[in-house]
């Protein structure tokens, strides 16, 4: 049975699978290339974004209701839909892989170091499959249940950490050079892309997207980047910020309940986790949209090749310094490039279209 969902549900979920890679990606790397000045590369990010999202409501516009598969078909036929559908397939497969391999890293560094890692990483395997299998619906409820409790732990760990941040460490303003906040406001949209999510799943809300829904939460996953940026930074300098492989969540360390309570991080293993289930799941179940498959069996099959597909680096134990290199050197910079050519490609498939037919006319 299909269902259809709201504009609302459908914001909690990219909010959950898109700001997870915030948090345990982005940061990092945009920390180490910016340093003090990464709040500066958001802000160019923040107004590249603006101007790509009026182009991505233009295409979701000109969608309707049709699925992004019919749609692109009805363009450019079945060869231009398997090239930029199978580009998209690749982005997913690599998301997906990036999220499976920094998580189960994170759990087996901070939690499970004593479990061997091909524990950890089957039990998370299970549990992400497991929701992409069962369709949108699981994921859309997930999230649903799971984002208010992430969200007040988030504004929990702000509040709690005030009394151990400088903020005068963000002076000098402006003192990295334009080519480090550059460097930084790429990693801030290439890493946003992931809105792309959007045109898979239009199709399946009970009403079109507007442009103000939007806007609205390019903004929050955009605070979702700024917030837990400047909060490491103040907290730990911009230099012992760029050593830490998980800085955001290093902030739970400095949180204290009273004189006798000091370890509660393991609140951030709960924000971690929710946001990598929903996001690998979201990975997982949209290459079934875009290879469209409807046939349970042959479904099943595909999202389980895929699951362990994006399993791969982590099962390999394939080394994290390579991993990290690979991910700051090419894959934001790659990720850019393609996001920017697929939406300028469909953008001006919307414009073709009509011109053609008022030829025709």
């Amino acid at each position: 049975m299909d269902f259809s969902f709201s504009r609302t549900q459908i914001v909690f979920l990219m909010i959950l699978t898109v700001g997870i890679s915030n948090h345990v990606l982005i940061i990092p790397k945009l920390v180490q290339t910016a340093g003090r000045d990464a709040w500066v590369s958001i802000a160019i990010g923040y107004g590249v974004l603006i101007v790509w999202s009026v182009m991505l409501y233009r295409i979701l516009k000109s969608m309707r209701q049709d699925s992004f598969s019919d749609w692109l078909k009805m363009k450019i036929g079945k060869f231009g839909y398997a090239l930029i559908g199978g580009s998209m397939l690749l982005y997913f497969l690599i998301a997906g892989m990036m999220i499976i391999y920094d998580t189960t890293k994170n759990v087996s560094i901070y939690f499970l170091p004593s479990t061997p890692s091909i524990v950890v990483i089957a039990c998370f395997m299970f549990i992400a499959f497991s929701a992409a299998r069962t369709g949108l619906r699981t994921l859309i409820y997930l999230s649903a249940l799971l984002l208010p409790i992430v969200w007040l732990l988030g504004m929990g760990v702000s509040w709690m950490t005030m009394n151990s941040k400088d903020y005068g460490i963000l002076q000098p303003l402006m003192a990295e050079g334009l080519p480090a906040q550059l460097g930084g406001g790429t990693i801030v949209v290439g890493g946003s892309f992931d809105l792309i999510i959007l045109l898979l799943l239009q199709h399946r809300m009970n009403k079109p997207l507007n442009y103000l829904t939007i806007f609205i939460l390019l903004t929050i996953l955009i605070g979702l980047i700024l917030g837990p940026t400047i909060g490491s930074i103040t907290a730990f300098g911009p230099i012992e910020a760029s050593n830490l492989r998980f800085p955001a969540f290093e902030q739970w360390r400095l949180v204290t309940l009273g004189e006798y309570i000091s370890h509660v991080d393991f609140l951030a293993a709960f924000q971690l986790l929710s946001g990598s289930v929903v996001r690998a799941g979201v990975c997982i179940y949209v290459l079934s949209e875009v290879v469209v498959i409807r046939k349970p069996k042959p479904r099943q099959i595909a999202l389980f090749s895929g699951t362990l597909l994006m399993s791969l680096p982590a099962l390999l134990q394939v080394s994290d310094i390579w991993m990290q290199k690979v991910i700051h050197d090419y894959f934001y910079n790659y990720a850019l490039i393609w996001g920017m050519a697929v939406t300028l490609v469909l953008f001006a498939l919307t414009y073709f279209t009509r011109m053609k037919a008022g030829r025709q006319s």
